[in-house]
């Protein structure tokens, strides 16, 4: 299983971010080697909770229409 994992470096909390669209996994770390660390325990919690009968097969997406109003 490949999945896409985004970092991203926040400069004014000096932490890191990290998201796994795919599994909604959204996360942070104050290094960007604890937020790899990090992401790996929560893929391997998410993926380990799969077999619950009680978690919604599929989600709902939708889309919304934002407008942005000229200065």
């Amino acid at each position: 299983m490949k999945l896409r994992v985004e970092y991203a470096y926040d400069p004014e909390s000096h932490n890191w971010s990290f998201r796994v669209p795919s599994l909604g996994i959204v996360g942070g770390a104050e290094s960007r080697e604890d937020a790899e660390k990090r992401v790996v325990d929560a893929v391997a919690f998410t993926l380990e909770g799969e077999d619950d009968a009680s978690a919604p097969a599929q989600a709902e997406v939708r889309y919304l229409n934002v407008e942005i109003a000229a200065g």
